[in-house]
């Protein structure tokens, strides 16, 4: 990705970040309607995303893509969870590991709906190179301060610069409009089997 400067606060994540990372995907997806349901159980779903998302964050800081956004006092406001061109969300030689921790969280009654999801998002993603913005999210504390579009816009900055299309999913509609404003189009719906569904979108650089 191509070399420019951040705006104040924003900068790559670090393994250091990880832990935090997937608390705030945590807090953000529990309510989420595609991601909410994967995790049936009520007493057990806090700790099942923390755990989930903090391995999503593991494989995603194989890359230097991922950007956050710390707060004035410390701590982080925002995260992005970005994959350059032709990176998968689990690396080959974590696909076993992968499984064995949905198995582990989800039991076999549940793990087979994530699997499935995941194969329908992948089979949903483009061919063109592109990044991949798998997940990005604000703290609970920090919600409604257009946080989450601005570390979006930073890592978009750098993504243009490269001449690099960029494409993500949004589960939650309420999102849509948001994404359409920094110049994503609609690319495709995925339905998931259990009902759930997200609007895929493809931006080309600016």
């Amino acid at each position: 990705m191509t070399d420019l400067q951040l705006p104040t606060g924003v900068r790559p994540a670090a393994p250091a970040d990880a832990d935090e990372m997937a608390r705030i995907l945590s807090a953000a997806f529990l309510p989420d309607p595609v991601w909410g349901p994967l995790f049936p159980d009520p007493a057990r779903r806090e700790a099942q995303t923390r755990a989930y998302w903090r391995f999503m964050v593991d494989e995603a800081l194989r890359h230097p893509d991922s950007l956050v956004l710390e707060g004035e006092a410390g701590g982080l406001r925002a995260v992005s969870v970005w994959l350059p061109p032709g990176a998968d969300e689990v690396a080959e030689d974590a696909h076993d590991a992968y499984e064995t921790l949905v198995l582990d969280l989800l039991g076999p009654e549940a793990a087979p709906a994530m699997f499935r999801s995941g194969e329908q998002f992948g089979a949903a993603r483009p061919t063109d190179p592109h990044a991949y913005l798998t997940l990005l999210a604000v703290a609970p504390d920090a919600r409604g301060g257009g946080h989450g579009m601005a570390l979006l816009r930073a890592g978009l900055d750098r993504y243009d610069a490269a001449g690099t299309p960029t494409y993500l999913e949004s589960s939650n509609p309420a999102n849509d409009a948001r994404y359409e404003r920094l110049g994503y189009a609609p690319y495709a719906v995925v339905r998931l089997d259990d009902g759930g569904q997200a609007q895929t979108y493809w931006r080309d650089p600016a």
